[in-house]
């Protein structure tokens, strides 16, 4: 690749503007800061940017755009005093170092910041967007065992017309068979299985059997549970069993005493024919 130079006339230009045997004591700086130069410039800038949209909005109210011009490169360069990014952050002629290096962390923190808002936003975004998506498949799931639980009851379900009225109950056809007794079907008593006659005789005895087994044990439980009833109970529960008792032993004396006055016979007629 060759090597690219500019025109002969465009360098003797820039030499021209530049100078050439002039006096080492020109004086190439003013002796205000630097920075205070740079916040005078913008601040000029502004209100220069300030009175031309101004101006603008009087005329037509449409906004100011800046004039942009490419170069060879293809790169685009702002006319109305604006820089680009590339620009401010490039040292200036007598700035110090510091005063660099702040300028470039306060330009890096503001992108920083943007970044970082940006970055979340898209997390949240892509959070909400699985979020709803698993919201989706739990809804399609409900919907698939509703639709397999409807399906089965389909199957099992009847089909009942329409205005059909049942004209009496059902009857059941089966004859329900006889249940045997525990202790005829473990063989006890008997080995060979009887006939109707002997089945009977056996229920009977088993019937006997429980019944006198229940008159036996009744006095029995009957004190044992009352005993365990007293045993449970409060004092002041205690003193109204023992007056309810004793009430009911008065009420039934008193009974018993007018039954046998009624029993007696009454000899005054007889005293009053004598």
């Amino acid at each position: 690749m060759g090597h690219k130079r500019k025109k002969f006339s465009e360098r003797v230009a820039e030499r021209n503007a530049k100078g050439y045997d002039e006096s080492p004591f020109k004086k190439t700086a003013s002796d205000t800061p630097k920075g205070f130069a740079r916040i005078m410039f913008k601040k000029e800038s502004i209100e220069k940017r300030f009175k031309e949209s101004k101006q603008a909005g009087a005329l037509g109210g449409a906004k100011s755009i800046a004039k942009t011009s490419k170069t060879n490169n293809g790169e685009t360069n702002i006319k109305d005093g604006k820089k680009s990014a590339a620009d401010d952050l490039k040292i200036m002629p007598g700035e110090k170092m510091r005063d660099f290096s702040r300028r470039v962390d306060d330009y890096m923190r503001d992108n920083l910041i943007r970044t970082t808002k940006d970055g979340s936003s898209t997390g949240s975004k892509k959070k909400k967007y699985f979020e709803k998506q698993k919201e989706k498949e739990k809804a399609k799931k409900l919907k698939s065992q509703e639709e397999r639980a409807y399906e089965e009851f389909e199957t099992i379900r009847d089909n009942v017309r329409l205005n059909d009225v049942a004209q009496a109950p059902p009857t059941l056809t089966a004859v329900p068979k006889k249940r045997k007794n525990d202790e005829f079907m473990a063989g006890k008593k008997w080995k060979n299985t009887p006939g109707e006659e002997d089945y009977d005789d056996v229920l009977a005895q088993v019937d006997a059997k429980e019944k006198k087994r229940k008159l036996g044990n009744s006095d029995e439980t009957s004190t044992g549970a009352k005993r365990s009833r007293l045993k449970n109970l409060t004092p002041a529960g205690r003193r109204i069993i023992e007056e309810e008792r004793k009430q009911a032993i008065e009420n039934y004396r008193l009974m018993k005493a007018r039954k046998a006055m009624d029993k007696t016979p009454r000899n005054d007629g007889d005293d009053e024919d004598e």
